[in-house]
């Protein structure tokens, strides 16, 4: 049985306010919980709650007879009905999913590699990323030196078809910060990180090297996400320092987030440190099927310059769907080359 807790922060009662300001919470402690996922049964919607627990929704357009669903890995969901958000303002309270629960479910023979084998077999039927379009916002932040910062903010329409990403834009920035002096550019392609959001390579790889012992450590254990019982996989590298993370439904193995994360790695031949790099990818559940939620990456990286100057570049991309649709949106009408840097393609 789906458990909630729903409070209500205000008496005062106005049903036909479509902007409701949630924050989300764990039951025991009331600590807020970030990076909850918010959704409909229904509409294509979709919102995460901050560091704060914080979340704004918007029901314009969500029929009254939808369902708001609060899903957190490690939590029981909490599903109420639309009519039930009457107060502006709410503290929604999940409580955690019980750990002898979760050993009484991880009973399997299914080792790592196993796992991932049947990840593919089950790709094509699971995976269905192209089948969309992407209502993103997309923010790149790039600081060199903790002075010189490159920041955009937009709105973009996404499509990926066949490992590539096709992009639009309405030709808008929400915001843009250069800083002032001498300006360091970095350089960003788009293709460089996004041609691979099916995974399918990155899998293949990985169970090679699984099936070869390549790895120094793996581990398989069982959790809970969206109701749902997950395999979580976890593998490391020890000579490149990487780890890789899997969270796989045990019903359908769809991917439903991998996590990549590699620090302090040294190139002597080109002067390069990487102190650190993440790559996230999550996946939401609509009407029983994995859709693209958001990826960032965070990567943070020593470099030598043509004269052998020293530089620290650290760079955030963060990538959140906001809406998906079998069809185009139409305020997005301008073709971007998904080749050269995003930032290039709005005016200064």
């Amino acid at each position: 049985m789906n458990k909630f807790f729903l409070f209500l922060l205000l008496f005062g009662i106005s049903v036909s306010a479509q902007i409701k300001n949630i924050k989300i919470v764990d039951k025991e402690n009331n600590s807020p919980l970030a990076d909850s996922d918010i959704y409909f049964n229904q509409s294509t919607k979709n919102f995460i709650s901050d560091i704060n627990g914080n979340v704004m929704i918007d029901l314009n357009n969500v029929s009254s007879n939808d369902e708001l669903i609060i899903a957190k890995k490690n939590y029981q969901n909490a599903i109420f009905k639309i009519t039930e958000l009457k107060a502006d303002e709410l503290i929604i309270q999940l409580e955690k999913v019980d750990e002898i629960e979760l050993q009484e479910t991880f009973i399997t023979n299914l080792k790592a590699k196993d796992i991932l084998q049947k990840v593919i077999e089950n790709y094509d039927k699971n995976f269905n990323t192209e089948q969309h379009f992407y209502k993103v916002n997309f923010v790149l932040d790039a600081i060199i030196d903790s002075i010189n910062r490159d920041y955009t903010d937009v709105d973009l329409q996404f499509r990926f078809k066949k490992n590539q990403v096709k992009i639009h834009s309405n030709g808008k920035e929400n915001n843009r910060v250069v800083g002032e002096g001498m300006h360091l550019k970095s350089s960003y392609k788009m293709n460089e990180y996004f041609n691979n959001i099916s995974l399918l390579k990155r899998i293949e790889s990985m169970h090679k090297k699984l099936v070869e012992k390549t790895y120094d450590y793996e581990k398989v254990w069982i959790t809970k996400y969206a109701d749902k019982y997950m395999y979580e996989l976890e593998f490391k590298h020890n000579k490149s320092n990487v780890t890789n993370i899997f969270l796989i439904d045990k019903e359908t193995f769809a991917i439903v987030e991998h996590s990549s994360i590699q620090e302090n790695r040294n190139f002597e031949n080109s002067g390069t440190t990487i102190n650190s790099n993440e790559v996230i990818y999550k996946y939401r559940l609509y009407q029983n099927k994995w859709i693209l939620k958001e990826s960032f990456r965070n990567w943070n990286t020593t470099y030598l310059d043509e004269v052998n100057n020293k530089h620290i570049l650290d760079v955030k991309i963060n990538l959140e769907v906001k809406d998906f649709s079998d069809q185009p949106f139409p305020e997005f009408n301008q073709s971007i080359n998904e080749k050269k840097d995003i930032r290039k393609s709005f005016k200064n």
